[in-house]
């Protein structure tokens, strides 16, 4: 069988995001994938998956963001209505990761420093 015979099934919510997130302007960008409902996004020191999931009437976004650098892992969610299309999702993605990265940006320029252990005595 060649593989222009072979049935391919392509399911989940982020698959149609793939296009509409190569359009967005996103520094720093190195990989960035859509399987099923998760979408990943790969910066130099940052990994960021959002879960797509329907609920009700509305499409949420749970962005889980974890650093290999000073910063915390963190999650936050969106809401968006259920209407809501591909175009416009990669749009909200985009945006966070935008605003995360201004919210990054001095923790990379200058590091918290580790406070030192005192001794008692």
């Amino acid at each position: 069988m060649s593989p222009a015979d072979r049935p391919f099934l392509v399911r989940g919510r982020a698959v149609p995001l793939a296009r509409y997130l190569a359009e967005e302007d996103i520094d720093g960008l190195v990989a960035c994938s859509c399987i099923g409902n998760e979408v990943s996004i790969d910066l130099a020191d940052t990994r960021i998956l959002v879960s797509l999931l329907d609920v009700a009437d509305v499409v949420r976004l749970n962005f889980h963001m974890v650093q290999d650098g000073p910063a915390k892992p963190r999650s936050w969610s969106r809401r968006l209505p259920a209407g809501t299309g591909p175009r416009e999702i990669a749009a909200r993605i985009a945006l966070d990761i935008r605003t995360l990265e201004r919210e990054l940006a001095p923790l990379r320029r200058r590091p918290p420093e580790v406070p030192r252990q005192r001794r008692p005595g």
